[in-house]
């Protein structure tokens, strides 16, 4: 039999120990004919027996020993420490923020190796094509408002203990354009959740948008509508959308995927702003948080839209209303309770954190 044949479907080393001791019995000629194979092919597995042993009778990598066109260690070690820095961002994201001179091919290999990559979750069939259905909205006409509990964030924990930084965040996201707005609270109430959607109607309707053609959507947490047990009157959230004459639609309970595009941010700021960041005092939490909601609105692109910033998406919308809707400083709602509460749903406009982007 040949010796290309013998060695499929059986094991390779084995064979090649018996060649090389036949060749040191009989000679390598002899062992190439009873082998039907080469001189060649025996004087080399007799090279590598004497050099290393059994070991050299291991298949050994065909890979080239040098690749000219081989990322360098240099470029690896950066997109590590990147990828680090930013564990939610796939190789896309990455390659496109930092311009990367590598291709997404190569940056997706380099983090596996480094094991970096999580394990994907199971994604389920929708049922409807949500992105359709979206891309049909007018800009501004349907928001989705949540709070987020920021006690649970490994990163940020003990830096609000430390600090007195707020726990909760208020959140508002346009289904439309994707775009958000966020203030924060010490608390999770009625108070403050009005408060923040009366700093939210303000910047809206100071931008033009059509204040009576809004639909805000919630779940039903007691921020929002209130106590269940609560025997007369509404909350201040369900006052001030009354006040604006916004309209209000609540989703079922327990069906948190109605919610997902604010649900979707939430996830998001975890893992790219709360998760990562560090603070000195509450002024420099309040920057940051300010200047990654810039960051979002203005230059970060989803992929889930088109690799398109909300702004870019507003813009295709054809609507007359300024980019500068997306520019809202986030505040602590609590500091501005009195003022709230004395001038008939009003929020204080903290005009000194505003920064104008062109």
């Amino acid at each position: 039999m040949v010796y290309y044949d013998m060695i499929k479907g059986t094991s390779k080393f084995d064979i090649r120990l018996k060649m090389v001791e036949q060749a040191t019995k009989v000679g390598i000629s002899q062992t190439a004919r009873e082998y039907k194979t080469t001189r060649l092919t025996v004087r080399k597995w007799v090279k590598r027996y004497r050099e290393k042993g059994l070991r050299g009778l291991e298949e050994e990598s065909r890979a080239p020993k040098h690749i000219p066109h081989k990322t360098s260690k240099e470029i690896e070690t950066n997109i590590i420490e990147l990828r680090r820095t930013h564990p939610a961002w796939g190789p896309e994201r990455l390659k496109m923020h930092y311009e990367l001179p590598v291709s997404t091919k190569a940056i997706g290999r380099i983090i596996r190796q480094a094991g970096l990559v999580k394990k994907k979750k199971r994604k389920w069939k929708k049922q409807r094509d949500l992105r359709e259905l979206k891309r049909n909205l007018k800009a501004f006409g349907y928001i989705q408002v949540d709070t987020k509990d920021l006690f649970d964030i490994e990163k940020y924990w003990p830096q609000m203990r430390a600090l007195g930084l707020p726990r909760y965040e208020f959140t508002a996201r346009d289904v439309r354009t994707g775009g958000e707005w966020h203030a924060y609270g010490m608390t999770k109430d009625s108070t403050n959740a009005g408060l923040f959607a009366s700093y939210l109607f303000a910047q809206l309707k100071y931008y033009g948008v059509d204040i009576n053609e809004v639909i805000i959507q919630t779940d039903n947490g007691t921020e929002f509508i209130g106590s269940v047990f609560k025997k007369k009157g509404i909350s201040k959230f369900v006052r001030v959308l009354e006040e604006y004459k916004v309209k209000h639609a609540r989703i079922p309970p327990r069906a948190p995927t109605w919610q997902s595009d604010v649900e979707a941010f939430h996830k998001i700021v975890e893992d790219e702003f709360y998760d990562i960041e560090e603070y000195k005092n509450r002024d420099e939490f309040l920057a940051k948080a300010y200047a990654y909601q810039l960051y979002f609105n203005f230059k970060r692109k989803n992929r889930y839209r088109g690799n398109k910033t909300p702004v870019e998406i507003l813009k295709e919308t054809g609507s007359s209303i300024s980019p500068q809707v997306f520019n809202l400083p986030p505040i602590i709602l609590d500091n501005f309770i009195d003022d709230f509460i004395k001038g008939g749903y009003h929020v204080y406009t903290s005009d000194k954190f505003y920064i104008k982007i062109y």
